[in-house]
């Protein structure tokens, strides 16, 4: 049910994405607890962005899921953070972040709802 989006305006080739996207699996389904085979990452580079008016590298991720507590943010933002700092070299003063905790009801899945 966790989805985790990452959009920055950094150019990485099809393999870091999809590294990224593989990195971002695991630690979300460490940090929140959800099995691997739920969660869904979503990498896209080379986007038209800007922050603080520079188009100097930033990244904006989006992060979904049911049952997200507000005990869980602060370190899951961490943690994201420093994972871009370490993979990207992205400074988290340049890192937007925003949570959603989604109700069952409106979170479509084969068909039907959670």
């Amino acid at each position: 049910m966790p989805l985790i989006s990452l959009s920055t305006n950094l150019t990485l080739e099809r393999a870091q994405e999809m590294g990224i996207a593989k990195h971002l699996t695991v630690l979300t389904s460490e940090v929140i607890g959800k099995p691997e085979q739920w969660v869904m990452t979503n990498v896209s580079s080379q986007q038209s962005m800007t922050f603080a008016a520079t188009d100097a590298p930033c990244a904006y991720l989006e992060c979904k899921s049911i049952g997200l507590s507000d005990a869980q943010i602060p370190p899951f933002a961490a943690a994201l953070c420093a994972l871009l700092q370490h993979e990207l070299q992205l400074d988290p003063a340049r890192v937007y972040i925003e949570f959603s905790a989604a109700q069952p009801q409106h979170w479509g899945w084969n068909g039907g709802t959670f």
